[in-house]
């Protein structure tokens, strides 16, 4: 007959010696018959454990439930003996003996385990462990086997990863445990639950086990191997302590998902721009761009494979970003809940080793080949990076208030191939950098941009300093996202080219609701809502924002900071949306320098507009616009001003200026002016419709010129419609500074009523009367 052998214990593991032990058929109350002890005696029933706790029998062929009673608790156990020689099974006949050297053994803890000799289990055996530790209430069934030849004394009660033979890796290291007397488990498989490793996750109310050093070690020997965190109980996490994780090539990190309680705290404070509680910056990356670009294979110089998803990242603190990656290819970074920290950053080694500088000015360089980045093809850039499905936020603007050392959700550095997609995080915004855009440090347009091929959507920002912008990007594309109450600009392209804006909405930015900085070529921002209202003043105040002042939260979208690029046109498109104004006084929009500017189909509540700038602006094509004031301007005061500062050609076709309300005498609803110091330029003013009752200038003209320049520019006027008792003005400045005067082709331009217009041009005052005009943010500010 088969011979078990069973461990009397209590709940804690410790065994009972001398328990009463009663076998019974199963199903019945009657006591079994003919048991014999381990060496075939006959064995009366009931009988005892031994000291040890150990019960051992024999049974003819059946099913038995053991009684174990030790006068205080009695517990029943299951079992099922064979008498037969041999099994017979799906996967063929074995000898009694070979199947009863593969049955498992179960036993309630890994700590119970440990406290087992050796001498118990039988080389080769296998376990099952119902949890870890006695003490965490985990249902684990935790596989381990028995392997004597790793017995060592010296690693008693210890935990390590150990190399061990695979068939694809040569790096393989497996899970493996020793009990109290150096007896050796090994646990198969490759992936991991972090649970079954050791980790007891027990983290509650701001104390707990520092687990960082078990985690280091994990993370350094299984690359590439899955690392699972499941859902904790509610309110218990992995503690990380206070140092920093280092990451690895073939980091997969996973949990049960965002809106479980796979949760990681971390009291590290992540206070520098390239610092996050998690880390990768590999050797063979550092010593593969110490010289620039890298001799040889281009692949071997980054890192690979790194996934992130499903888990709960908290700092105790505050930390700028969760995960600082550099030099990385191929990054799955989603389904995260961030606590107090940003999320993704990643940069490239060049930046960190100080070959690539901002600080060198050379218009005949780009700073970025100075480094080493290859000038004609981007292929040394991180690349294939997704990202979605991020929330939380960093729980405050910054890590003291008034300093500068704020949080993002995602900041990507010279990467191309890229998306970022459902993104809701508070006190953080989605940056991205290619180079500098400033003119002399790689801005220019001949040089290539090293933000490259991305898509973005469904991100939204709020309580941050800006929310979505680039430096030198290209073809980044940026679907439905939005912003709200954010320090800056909320929607920034800084020297981008080919880049697009579609479906923002933009709400109470300190600085601009949309701009544009530096050069600029082939941007489309269409399809959007920017609105500011009184509470974008106080912006800077509420968030302890040093850098802008009051008076701000006006601009509804800029353009400046430009420069002249003598081998590309530049150019932006705004296309389909509103400029909406809700404080006091109006709000503006001002472009002013060295762009083309396609502006069709917009929309303006109380918003006033410049785009004259200054006098390197670009020709503005305007079409179907329209303008809406329910407020009083003052005398003096332009609500549209535009024009081209070239010899070439501009528009505004179709569309209305509209005020709700009379308007003083001396405001004029539309300037146009043009100040090519040479050649001619032309400009269209038609199908326009301007209702504002109360001016006396409907629409004044200028050649601005005030140095007596020939030929003259030229204005063509045809089919506007004007207050009753208004005028068109020529206000004639070049003539009046002995230059030419303004060419004019104005034909069927009538009043509201019908009655026909002409254009009267000023003998003498013209100068002092532009002079007394205030434009955009001038107007702009009038109530301040």
């Amino acid at each position: 007959m088969e011979v078990k052998t069973f461990f009397a214990q209590r709940a804690d593991g410790q065994a009972l010696p001398r328990a009463a032990v009663s076998v019974l058929p199963r199903g019945k109350e009657t006591l079994a018959a003919d048991l014999e002890d381990g060496r075939g005696q006959p064995l009366p029933n009931p009988f005892h454990a031994d000291a040890d706790g150990r019960i051992q029998f024999a049974a003819p062929n059946g099913h038995y439930v053991v009684e174990v009673d030790d006068g205080t608790r009695r517990q029943h156990l299951h079992a099922q003996f064979f008498d037969q020689g041999e099994i017979h099974s799906a996967s063929g006949t074995q000898p009694l003996a070979q199947a009863l050297d593969q049955r498992l053994v179960v036993v309630d803890s890994v700590d119970t385990l440990r406290d087992w000799p050796g001498a118990r289990v039988a080389d080769g055996c296998w376990l099952v462990c119902r949890s870890f530790y006695r003490d965490r209430p985990f249902e684990l069934d935790i596989q381990l086997q028995r392997v004597a030849a790793l017995d060592d004394p010296a690693q008693a009660n210890q935990m390590a990863w150990l190399p061990s033979a695979h068939p694809h890796r040569d790096d393989f290291h497996r899970f493996t445990l020793w009990a109290a007397d150096g007896a050796a488990y090994v646990q198969p498989g490759d992936d991991i639950d972090l649970l079954k490793v050791g980790f007891r996750a027990d983290y509650v109310d701001g104390s707990g086990s520092d687990e960082s050093a078990w985690f280091q070690e994990t993370l350094d020997k299984t690359p590439y191997r899955t690392k699972y965190l499941p859902d904790l109980p509610q309110g218990c996490a992995l503690y990380l302590g206070k140092l920093r994780i280092a990451l690895r090539s073939g980091t997969r990190l996973v949990g049960a998902g965002a809106r479980a309680n796979s949760r990681l705290v971390s009291d590290y404070v992540a206070s520098g721009f390239r610092d996050g509680l998690f880390l990768l910056r590999e050797p063979h990356v550092i010593a593969a761009w110490a010289e620039g670009r890298p001799h040889g294979d281009l692949e071997a110089a980054f890192s690979h494979d790194i996934q992130i998803s499903g888990l709960t990242l908290e700092a105790r603190d505050f930390c700028r970003s969760a995960v600082t990656l550099i030099c990385v290819r191929d990054v799955l970074y989603r389904d995260i809940h961030h606590v107090r920290c940003g999320g993704l950053k990643v940069f490239h080694e060049l930046e960190l080793n100080g070959r690539y500088s901002t600080r060198e000015e050379d218009p005949e360089s780009d700073n970025a080949v100075t480094a080493g980045f290859n000038p004609e093809v981007p292929d040394d850039l991180s690349e294939r990076i997704r990202i979605s499905d991020l929330s939380g936020g960093a729980g405050r603007y910054t890590l003291s208030p008034g300093d500068s050392r704020r949080a993002g959700a995602v900041r990507l550095n010279f990467v191309r191939d890229f998306s970022i997609s459902h993104v809701h995080m508070d006190y953080c915004n989605v940056s991205g950098w290619g180079g500098s855009a400033r003119p002399g440090k790689g801005g220019e347009l001949r040089w290539m941009r090293r933000l490259r091929d991305g898509f973005i959507q469904d991100v939204h920002c709020r309580w941050t300093n800006g929310a979505i912008y680039f430096n030198n990007a290209h073809n980044v594309k940026v679907y439905g996202c939005s912003a709200k109450e954010v320090s800056d600009t909320a929607f920034d392209l800084e020297g981008c080219t080919y880049c697009l804006f579609d479906g923002l909405y933009a709400e109470n930015a300190a600085n601009f609701g949309i701009s544009i900085f530096y050069a600029t070529r082939g941007n489309v921002i269409k399809n959007f809502v920017a609105r500011q209202s009184a509470s974008a003043a106080t912006l800077h105040e509420r968030l302890a924002e040093p850098k802008f002042g009051p008076g701000l939260g006006r601009t509804l979208f800029r353009r400046l900071a430009g420069f002249e690029d003598p081998d590309f046109s530049q150019d932006v498109t705004l296309d389909t949306g509103a400029f909406v104004y809700e404080g006091q006084g109006f709000g503006a929009v001002i472009i002013d320098s060295w762009a083309d500017v396609t502006y069709r189909n917009i929309s303006h509540h109380d918003v006033v507009m410049d785009l004259r700038g200054h006098s390197n602006a670009q020709s503005p094509y305007l079409k179907d616009c329209r303008f809406t004031f329910t407020r009083p301007a003052r005398d003096g005061d332009v609500l549209v001003a535009l024009g081209t500062n070239r010899d070439d050609y501009g528009y505004w076709r179709g569309g209305e200026i509209v005020s709700r309300v009379p308007q003083p005498a001396g405001v004029v609803p539309l300037l146009g002016q043009l100040r090519a110091y040479a050649g001619t330029a032309i400009f269209d003013v038609d199908d326009l419709r301007i209702d504002v009752p109360g001016v006396e200038t409907a629409i004044a003209i200028c050649d601005a010129r005030q140095s007596g320049r020939r030929p003259g520019h030229a204005f063509r006027l045809a089919r506007n419609l004007i207050p009753a008792h208004s005028d068109i003005i020529d206000l004639a400045l070049n003539r009046q500074s002995g230059g030419d005067a303004l060419q004019l082709d104005a034909g069927d331009n009538r009043t509201l009523d019908f009655t026909p217009v002409e254009v009267k041009a000023l003998n003498e005052g013209g100068t002092q009367r532009y002079a007394a005009l205030r434009f955009g943010l001038e107007v702009a500010h009038a109530g301040d």
